[in-house]
């Protein structure tokens, strides 16, 4: 075989293993290769681990840079409207967390997302502001309501009890 065309194989499997492991890059918990275990919760168990689950709408997005990066953007804090509180007790409107990392959970204005609610019990400070301690883990069933039928289903089922 030809080096350009050994090259060129190589290339394309070692683009097409980035690319079937790449969902899974920030969801990793240990392990490589054929052993490597991800975090793919199923919705019970979300729901049991998550303070507060819940539809919500976006109301707005705010963006924080960091002062050593100034044009970038670290946080992004999203303001939502509750409108359907499956487990928990929280305020009519809620703020969450999301740092500008692949484990990010983008969210659109105006949109109404199914969260499961996760909280950290130590704050992040973004130059003088403390960061809310709420945010949705992206590994799990979080999702645009219009695309989360069955975990709806299922949370208010598991909101209902036995």
């Amino acid at each position: 075989m030809r080096p350009w065309k050994r090259y060129a194989g190589f290339s394309l499997w070692l683009a097409l293993a980035t690319l079937s492991s790449a969902g899974h890059a920030t969801c990793w918990e240990s392990g490589e290769g054929a052993t490597a275990v991800y975090r793919d919760p199923t919705v019970a168990t979300e729901f049991k681990d998550a303070p507060y689950v819940l539809t919500g709408r976006v109301l707005s997005a705010r963006h924080i840079a960091t002062p050593d990066d100034p044009e970038g953007v670290e946080w992004t804090v999203y303001t939502i409207r509750v409108l359907e509180t499956f487990k928990g007790k929280a305020q009519p409107t809620i703020r969450l967390v999301s740092e500008n990392t692949s484990a990010r959970f983008d969210m659109d204005i105006g949109a109404s997302y199914l969260l499961f609610v996760r909280h950290v019990d130590t704050r992040e400070m973004a130059g003088k502001e403390r960061l809310p301690a709420d945010f949705v883990d992206n590994c799990g069933n979080s999702a645009l309501v219009k695309d989360a039928g069955q975990a709806i289903r299922t949370v208010r089922r598991l909101s209902t009890g036995p």
